[in-house]
Order: structure tokens, then sequence, then C-alpha cells
């Protein structure tokens, strides 16, 4: 969802040169989008179009200029997992000076999947508003 989000914020206030990509802690390798996203984000799943998911690696956070994670228990395994690249991962909500974390549905015990879904979308879309008004100040820096 973010992924998604974030690409269609950019493109939608002209700020190029910044790629925008998305893996997990635990994903299963190629699998795609979540269908029902698309009931949330509406027009955003097209930039789903190929995705397909990916774990975490040593060379996707080396390479990256900013890892930004959910939960800041994702971030505390990410710099257990690559302690050298610590400065450069935070929570996105701590990285936009917002509270809380985002939650994993799992852990989430909201209703249903889409309540869940639509929560995040709401706490996230407000996030990536800030990042991309920090990105077009200033880019994007740890």
């Amino acid at each position: 969802m973010a992924e998604a989000l974030l690409k269609e914020k950019l493109e939608g206030r002209g700020i190029a040169g910044i790629q925008v990509s998305s893996c997990g802690l635990e994903a299963d390798p190629w699998s795609t989008a979540e269908p029902r996203l698309r009931l949330v984000i509406g027009g955003a799943y097209r930039t789903l179009k190929d995705f397909q998911s990916r774990p975490i690696s040593e060379e996707i956070v080396r390479d990256a200029d900013l890892v930004l994670a959910m939960e800041e228990r994702q971030v505390r395994d990410i710099v257990s997992r690559f302690p050298e690249e610590s400065a450069k991962v935070a929570t996105l909500t701590a990285y936009v000076g917002e509270e809380g974390d985002i939650v994993d549905f799992i852990d989430a015990h909201e209703g249903s999947f889409l309540e869940w879904l639509r929560t995040c979308y709401t706490m996230i879309d407000r996030c990536l508003d800030k990042l991309v008004e920090k990105a077009s100040k200033s880019g994007f820096a740890p």
C-alpha cells in the first residue's frame, strides 16, 4: 500500500528521480499485490501492476537511501540484521513526526481485513503527504 501511494503522490507532485520499492521481513517471494487493496487505494493500485513481493536482504538495505518500516518492532529487526545500516532505518510515522505504529493485520485486532486496510490507509496516506512534502523541500535523508 505504501509503495503504491507514495509512487502516486510523487508522480502527482512532479517529483522525479526517487525510486520507491518495498520488501517484507517475512515476504513470500513473488507474491502479487492483495487484490482487495484496490478497494481502498483506488487508482494508485495501477502502480502495483507488476508488483512481486520480496524478502528484505542485505543488498536492498545497503542500496537504499532510506528504509521505512511500519512498526518499531520491524525497525528493531532490520537494525539487528543490518546494524551497519541503522542510521537510515526508521518507522514511517517517526520519520514524519507522527506517533505510533501502523500495525500489521495479525496484531491489529481489527474486525475485518477491509476495516484494517482502511485504518492503515488513513494513517499511511497522512504520513506520506508529509513525506512527499519533505522530499519536495530537501529529498529523503536519514
